[in-house]
Order: structure tokens, then C-alpha cells, then sequence
């Protein structure tokens, strides 16, 4: 009895002296960053703190830690990413590093009136192959997945491929669930319109893609190497009635960035 005694005497005394409790409270603390130097620093690895009450800590409740909710905040921002879908190097297409020519300034300047919250107006930009259609429109995605918004990317050819195949798959890979998705996304990229067989099918999926979104104001961009009378007069219409259209009249992008190295 003489021990628990003793030991109980000794928890009172820390409790009522501060500068006791202070010291073992920092002995506790070098112990655990010695045994674990890469823990957080706040929780040391707990995942939870008491919150502050007063002035004073609230040991009868708990919240997630800081480097809990950063976990949580990058994984989401990592299952945005994937959601997007992004082609390879789609990461690399920012407003950043793109290569700004005169022909571009307007195209650059929709693009990054809607990547920044301030249109939401529909931006379809023609011009023939390699102009820097495709690098704006992705950039529009990053800066909104950096923004933590989700955005989708699709290659209209790849994008009907895949529709397709859903037909023999089942829960979230079918078609139903697919199209849902194309359909109600906050902001879609639809890359390379005209590229794809222009079947009965695809045409009025597409269509009816391209209404859909029209109808409930959800910011797309379309990009196509094609003029409107190239395009099905259906979709071609939809295009017209609302948005942006900018014709880009530019040197081959690639070529354009070689000459101004």
C-alpha cells in the first residue's frame, strides 16, 4: 500500500504544481520524438488533439489533428486528379508555362477568365492541328483541380469508345453510370471534336451530351480541328447558341515555342 501510496502522492503533487507538470509533460514530449523523430509535431502521430477552451485545453473532447486533415485534403486532391482523367504530360498544361503569342491572347484570356471563376460561359476554340487549343483547355482543368473543383478531360473519339464498351459492364463502369458522369461533371473538356466516326450513334450521343450540359449551364470546353459547316448541324447549332467561339488563326504551336528558344 506503501508504494501506490507514494505514487499517488506524487500524480497530487504534479497536478497542483505547475512547474512540475510542465517538466514532465516535456520529458513525455523528447521521449516520443526520440523514439519517433518523423511523427507530427502536434499529435505525434495520434491524429487527434484536445481543442482549447478558454484559454485553457478541453481534455473531455478531441478533434482531428492538422496533419489529419492535410492527409485527407491531399488525398482528395488526388482522387480529383485521377477522376479527371488527364492525357500523358496533362499535368505539364498550365497557363504558366504556356507560350503566349498575339493570335492566342484571346483564346488565353476566356480560358483563364473561366479557370478563374470569373465566366462560365461555354469556350469552343477552332483552329487546324497544333495551335495550343488543347494545352489551354487543360490548363482551364488544372487550375480548377488546384482549386480542389472536380473537372473531367475526354478526347471525344475515346471518350465514345468507351461509351460503347460500358454497354457489357455493370455499377460504376457501366454506360448509365459513364454517361452520368460526362454529363453532370462541373466542367468538361471535350478535346478533338470531329475526329470520331460520325455514326447515327455517336451523333446523337454527342448531342445530346452537348444539350444536357447547355441546358443546366455547365461550363464545357470544346475544342475541334474543324469549321461549323464541317460539323453536324445539330451540334453545330448547340455550339453556336451560347459561349465563346474563338477561331485561332496561329503558327503551329510546337514550332512557334522552337523559334523563340
Amino acid at each position: 500500500m506503501g508504494n501506490f501510496q507514494s505514487i499517488g502522492q506524487l500524480l497530487g503533487k504534479i497536478q497542483t504544481d505547475p512547474k512540475r507538470r510542465k517538466e514532465l509533460l516535456k520529458n513525455i514530449d523528447e521521449g516520443l520524438k526520440a523514439s519517433n523523430p518523423d511523427a507530427c509535431p502536434v499529435c505525434r502521430d495520434s491524429k487527434f488533439v484536445h481543442p482549447q477552451k478558454d484559454g485553457k485545453v478541453d481534455y473531455s473532447n478531441v478533434v482531428p489533428c492538422e496533419c489529419v486533415r492535410a492527409e485527407r485534403e491531399e488525398a482528395r486532391r488526388q482522387n480529383l486528379i485521377k477522376f479527371c482523367e488527364l492525357p500523358p504530360r496533362g499535368r505539364e498544361m498550365t497557363f504558366e508555362n504556356f507560350k503566349l503569342s498575339p493570335p492566342l491572347q484571346e483564346a488565353y484570356n476566356a480560358c483563364l477568365d473561366l479557370a478563374e471563376g470569373r465566366s462560365t460561359r461555354w469556350i469552343t476554340m477552332m483552329s487546324k492541328t497544333g495551335r495550343g487549343k488543347t494545352h489551354l483547355g487543360i490548363a482551364v482543368c488544372n487550375r480548377w483541380l488546384a482549386a480542389g473543383k472536380p473537372a473531367k478531360y475526354a478526347n471525344v473519339t475515346l471518350l465514345l469508345d468507351e461509351l460503347r464498351a460500358a454497354f457489357s459492364k455493370d455499377g460504376d463502369g457501366s454506360f448509365q453510370a459513364r454517361y452520368h458522369i460526362f454529363l453532370t461533371v462541373p466542367l468538361l473538356m471535350l478535346d478533338d471534336l470531329g475526329t470520331e466516326n460520325p455514326t447515327p450513334w455517336a451523333q446523337e450521343h454527342l448531342y445530346e451530351l452537348i444539350d444536357y450540359r447547355l441546358m443546366h449551364e455547365l461550363p464545357t470546353i470544346v475544342t475541334t480541328n474543324l469549321t461549323f459547316p464541317e460539323i453536324n448541324f445539330r451540334i453545330a447549332a448547340r455550339l453556336k447558341r451560347d459561349g465563346d467561339i474563338i477561331y485561332i488563326d496561329a503558327a503551329e504551336y510546337k514550332k512557334a515555342k522552337e523559334a523563340r528558344r
